[in-house]
C-alpha cells in the first residue's frame, strides 16, 4: 500500500512535469531563456539530488557559477586559443572544470553537480549560435550576453519548478528513505 502512494506521487509529478514543460517549450524564446531544456536538465538534477530544498541556494550558486564559467570557457577558446579548433575547446573546458571543482570542493556535493551542468548548458546553448557567431561577428556580444542571462534564468527556474513541485511530492519520501 505504501509503495502505491509512491507510485502516485511519481505520476502526479510526471503529469504536472509535462504541463510545465509544454507551456516552458512553447513560450521559452519570448521569456528569453535561449535554450528550453537548461530548464528540464536543472529540474531534474534537483530531484535526483532528492529534492531538498535546504541545498537549494548551494545548488543556485553552484549553476550559477558554471554558466559563468561556461561563458569563460568559451571566451577562452574563441579569443585566446586558436579559434574555431576542438583543441582550444577542450583546453579551456578542462581548465575551467578543474577550476570549477577547486571553488566547490568545501562544499562539492551541493555545488559541483550543478555547476558543471551550469558550464554544459552554456556552452551547448552557445553552440546554436556558432555559425551566426562566425559570419556576423557583429551578432557575437549580444548573443553571448542574452544567453548568459538566459541558461542563468532557465537553472533557476527550473530550480525553483524543483522546490516548488517535486519537494512538496517527493521531499518527504527521500527525507524518509535517506534515514
Amino acid at each position: 500500500m505504501e509503495r502505491l502512494k509512491g507510485y502516485q506521487k511519481g505520476l502526479i509529478l510526471a503529469v504536472i512535469l509535462a504541463v510545465v514543460a509544454f507551456f516552458w517549450i512553447w513560450f521559452y524564446e519570448y521569456i528569453g531563456s535561449n535554450s528550453y531544456w537548461v530548464a528540464l536538465v536543472a529540474f531534474a538534477v534537483y530531484v535526483a539530488y532528492g529534492s531538498r530544498p535546504r541545498k537549494l541556494p548551494l545548488m543556485v550558486l553552484g549553476g550559477v557559477l558554471g554558466t559563468i564559467f561556461g561563458l569563460v570557457t568559451f571566451a577562452l577558446s574563441m579569443l585566446f586559443f586558436p579559434t574555431f579548433a576542438i583543441i582550444s575547446a577542450a583546453i579551456a573546458g578542462a581548465i575551467l572544470l578543474l577550476i570549477s571543482a577547486l571553488v566547490s570542493v568545501p562544499r562539492m556535493y551541493d555545488m559541483l553537480p550543478m555547476t558543471v551542468v551550469g558550464w554544459g548548458c552554456f556552452i551547448g546553448a552557445m553552440l546554436r549560435w556558432e555559425s551566426l557567431i562566425s559570419t556576423k561577428v557583429v551578432w557575437a556580444i549580444p548573443k553571448l550576453m542574452s544567453t548568459l542571462f538566459g541558461v542563468i534564468l532557465s537553472l533557476i527556474v527550473g530550480l525553483l519548478i524543483g522546490a516548488l513541485i517535486a519537494t512538496p511530492l517527493l521531499g518527504t519520501a527521500a527525507a524518509a528513505a535517506s534515514e
